[in-house]
């Protein structure tokens, strides 16, 4: 295959089907790739319905990411990262990606230690990933934007993308 790609994609002149094709290393800061562990071990000691897909999701997550103290690139959905994602095509919902998330959070917060929160951590703008949920069903999850966690805090989100209740 890697053949194939080198032979069409230097004439291509529009190569966002072969971007797609890339391996793009996942990248986390070290705080969040210990974050992911915790929450990973967390899973093991508890018996919450869902805690085995949320487990799958967190160590695929960690098995495929690198931890670096430098963050290469800027749009990666981190710990306080402000994120607009759709869901199966759905109108966008933004929320705040957090570690420590409490039972009855209000909207807007997406938990790191939720299906949503495994899936979303690490992802990059423009990329769609498999969304498990805990009834086994399968949807498509596609990151729109990210805020850093100094622009979330600041609220600079877009007006046009609305917080979504889980």
């Amino acid at each position: 295959m890697s053949n194939i790609l080198a032979s069409v994609q230097p004439n291509c002149t529009n190569c966002t089907v072969f971007r797609a094709l890339e391996n793009r290393p996942l990248v986390l800061p070290q705080t969040d790739y210990r974050k992911l562990q915790d929450h990973l071990e967390d899973c093991d000691s508890t018996s919450r319905p869902g805690s085995t897909l949320l487990a799958y999701v967190l160590a695929n997550k960690l098995m495929n990411a690198r931890a670096v103290a430098d963050l290469p690139f800027v749009d990666v959905a981190i710990g306080g990262s402000e994120v607009a994602y759709a869901i199966d095509g759905a109108p966008p919902c933004s929320g705040l990606l957090v570690h420590s998330a409490r039972p009855g959070a209000p909207g807007g917060v997406i938990a790191v230690a939720s299906l949503l929160g495994a899936t979303l951590i690490g992802m990059r703008v423009g990329e769609r990933a498999p969304l498990l949920n805990e009834v086994g069903g399968i949807a498509t999850v596609s990151v729109i934007s990210i805020l850093s966690p100094s622009s979330a805090a600041k609220d600079e989100r877009p007006r046009s993308v609305k917080e979504c209740s889980k």
